[in-house]
């Protein structure tokens, strides 16, 4: 006799029956809907640690991750989290980043780049916002955007989008 404690498995009684299932995205297909949302780890702040964070990334690629998200990048520098944190706005640094899709589309994988803008919360003199409140994490009040900064901000992000695009 079978009990449900020795029974095989079967994806139709499974909690998440579609969890390890192909996904169709339209443009692109993730091989199940393993997803590592996105994390900072420290890797994302730096030129010298590419190489590293290709390496991390194609870990979790290889482990089985159907998509894997970036820690956040900013798209200028006014919206750092830090001083020289990571940032995506020239097609240099889109090059760099290869190194990191190309180790996790080697092992299966697919990779999405956060864009991370940090506002008010940036911890840098050159921080903006809607507003010149400052946040409470930060000793930067940070610099009040007029309609032409919102703008700026807006195509720092389709740039920084078109870019991630190309770096795979």
């Amino acid at each position: 006799m079978t009990t449900p404690a020795t029974a095989a498995p079967n994806a139709a009684n499974a909690p998440f029956p579609h969890l390890l299932a192909p996904l169709d995205l339209g443009f692109t297909t993730l091989k199940n809907r393993v997803i590592m949302g996105s994390m900072h780890t420290g890797l994302e702040d730096g030129r010298k640690h590419f190489a590293a964070m290709a390496a991390y990334f194609a870990e979790r690629a290889r482990g089985g991750v159907g998509l894997i998200v970036t820690g956040g990048f900013s798209p200028n520098i006014a919206g750092w989290t830090k001083p020289f944190a990571g940032m995506l706005a020239s097609t240099g640094a889109a090059k760099r980043h290869q190194e990191v899709t190309r180790a996790v589309h080697a092992e299966g994988g697919k990779i999405a780049l956060q864009i991370l803008h940090s506002g008010r919360y940036g911890y840098h003199p050159l921080c903006v916002a809607p507003s010149r409140i400052q946040s409470p994490i930060s000793p930067f009040t940070p610099f009040e955007l007029s309609a032409g900064g919102v703008e700026r901000q807006i195509r720092a992000f389709v740039r920084c989008a078109v870019l991630a695009r190309q770096a795979g």
